[in-house]
């Protein structure tokens, strides 16, 4: 009987730790990498904020910064799948496998210039040089989409580059005439610029408005028209005067669209409800929002993210309940055979143990009819050896205390057979 007992008790324990198992595996932290770069810019310091704020807040996901030059080979990265999620700047080549889960950030074309240049109008920048203010190749695309809007050829308009200091130079000597710059309006970039410029001019500047910008949103469907509102960088005189017609380009957050909907319609939610505590640290993340589904653009939703924003987004319960019947169901089920099991084993010890009763009384008889001293040796010896297996059946507890009084009486009864025998067969001889 203690064998099958602790047989039951061990798979019970099984069932119990298998169970535990599997809830340790379902509440294991999610981790994504995510590629960004490079590390000068602001999305940089959202996504390590964000890194920082999901590890403290013990959040269902986590995520794993990596580092990138620029855009484009973040966007590499993902499509490589060497990345789960990439910041990418949308005018830049973004990856075929990945999909929008949330806008970083919005920046603007600011194109400014000193009085006395001359420049009013892009059409104005002819024979010019412009200092781009961060010379990568996406900004540099982007001068040369606009540029070629106002009629303007590459050979027309020079570009030139350097940090601040080295573009208050160039102005302050006259081998720059305007500066373009992109970035968002609640960033450092474009304030400084603008003081900069302010400075050159000793208090005076033109903001040169970006042309035809409806016409560049339709031919370009990554660029989207916008304004640098009146004001919009202080100033006793308001900087700028009046609205200014302008462009933006936004860095998204894409993931891969191999991750399945479920773990993208929490991570949106992870993401998104932890804005404000990732602004603590970045304050650009406050900038931080969902995409516009009733938006046109060539870089689709990830249909996670659209289950999040519909609301249809499943709970714990909802995704794995299915699994939690099927495993109270197995555990039953499992139950049920183990009891099974269990009661086939004590009847079959009982069957033994009776089989033994038998056994003995049997030998009894064939004590009383033993012809000679060598077939009694015989008996006695089976006796002993069901003795013997009472004995250990009884420390097994496989005897109850009835069929125990049955054996204790059945022994006694061949052991005076045998005596009894044995003295007939001495008498004899």
């Amino acid at each position: 009987m203690r064998q099958p007992l602790l047989a039951f008790i061990a798979a019970l324990c099984a069932l119990i730790g298998l169970g535990a198992v599997g809830w340790y595996w379902a509440t294991l932290p999610t981790t994504l990498r995510i590629a960004v770069g490079p590390v000068s810019n602001e999305n940089v310091r959202i996504v390590a904020a964000a890194v920082q704020t999901l590890q403290r807040e013990r959040e269902s996901f986590r995520l794993k910064l990596m580092l990138t030059e620029g855009s484009p080979e973040s966007s590499a990265a993902l499509e490589e799948g060497n990345a789960d999620l990439a910041v990418v700047r949308t005018d830049n080549a973004y990856p075929r496998n990945g999909a929008a889960v949330a806008v970083m950030n919005v920046d603007h074309v600011l194109v400014v210039a000193p009085p006395g240049t001359g420049v009013k109008s892009f059409a104005d920048l002819r024979g010019k040089t412009v200092a781009l203010a961060r010379n990568n190749r996406a900004n540099q695309r982007l001068f040369k989409t606009l540029t070629a809007q106002a009629g303007l050829s590459e050979e027309e308009v020079k570009i030139d580059t350097g940090r601040l200091q080295d573009i208050r130079g160039a102005l302050d000597q006259g081998r720059v005439q305007a500066v373009f710059a992109v970035g968002p309006t609640s960033g450092r970039l474009l304030i400084d610029i603008v003081n900069l410029v302010t400075e050159v001019g000793r208090g005076e500047i033109v903001f040169v408005p970006v042309p035809e910008t409806s016409a560049i949103e339709q031919r370009h469907p990554l660029i989207e028209a916008d304004t640098l509102v009146r004001g919009l960088f202080g100033g006793v005189t308001p900087r700028p005067s009046e609205d200014v017609p302008t462009v933006t380009v936004s860095h998204q957050l894409l993931a891969s669209k191999n991750l399945s909907d479920a773990t993208i319609s929490d991570f949106t939610r992870v993401l998104l409800n932890a804005k404000a505590q990732i602004a603590v640290e970045a304050p650009l993340a406050s900038r931080m929002e969902a995409p516009d589904q009733e938006k046109t653009s060539p870089i689709p939703i990830h249909p996670g993210t659209i289950t999040y924003l519909d609301g249809q987004t499943s709970t714990f319960l909802e995704r794995y309940g299915d699994w939690f019947y099927i495993g109270i169901m197995g555990l039953g089920l499992g139950g049920s055979l183990v009891a099974g099991w269990f009661s086939f084993a004590a009847k079959r010890a009982r069957e033994r143990v009776i089989a033994l009763l038998d056994e003995l009384q049997r030998l009894i008889g064939v004590a009383r009819s033993a012809p000679d001293a060598a077939a009694l040796a015989a008996t006695e010896a089976s006796v002993d050896a069901i003795f013997s297996r009472t004995l250990r059946a009884s420390a097994d507890h496989t005897v109850d205390a009835g069929t125990m009084a049955a054996f204790n009486l059945a022994f006694a009864q061949a052991r005076d057979a045998i005596r009894d025998r044995r003295q007939a067969l001495n008498a004899r001889s």
